[in-house]
């Protein structure tokens, strides 16, 4: 198991949502089809009890919308919500690729974001996925 698994676990669970047009990893650099959603890995912590070794990653997961209707952004982001974290919840091992733990999106942040000048409606959300294995001997 690995960040990167767990990513592409998280990448098509996102894949999912409808209304989502874009999923990427990293800040994008260029144009984002909106409404569109960038993931970028935040850290982990590592713990061991008994003969299970547990991983947890963190990323963050910024869903932006574009905010030139102010309404209709609204809307966008009060659609767009709940269904982010419920994709994950909907397959919380992601495909099989965390047999033995769980994916989850633990919680989030609205806000505006201006980037390159243009203003943005986000939300930060911050995903945990936990992953469990046997402690090898010998390593």
């Amino acid at each position: 198991m690995s960040a990167l698994t767990c990513y592409q676990g998280l990448e098509e669970r996102f894949h999912t949502v409808s209304g989502l047009r874009s999923v990427v990893l990293g800040e994008p650099t260029g144009d984002l089809d909106l409404p569109g959603l960038y993931t970028a890995y935040i850290g982990f912590n590592r713990s061991q009890l008994g003969q299970i070794t547990a991983m947890d990653h963190r990323f963050m997961h910024r869903l932006i919308i574009r905010w030139q209707d102010n309404a209709q952004a609204e809307m966008q982001l009060l659609t767009l919500l709940n269904a982010i974290p419920a994709s994950v919840e909907a397959d919380a091992q992601l495909g099989g690729r965390v047999p033995l733990g769980l994916a989850r999106i633990t919680d989030g942040d609205a806000g505006f974001a201006t980037i390159g000048g243009v203003k943005y409606r986000v939300v930060d959300y911050t995903a945990l996925v936990t992953e469990k294995a046997p402690v090898r001997s010998g390593i």
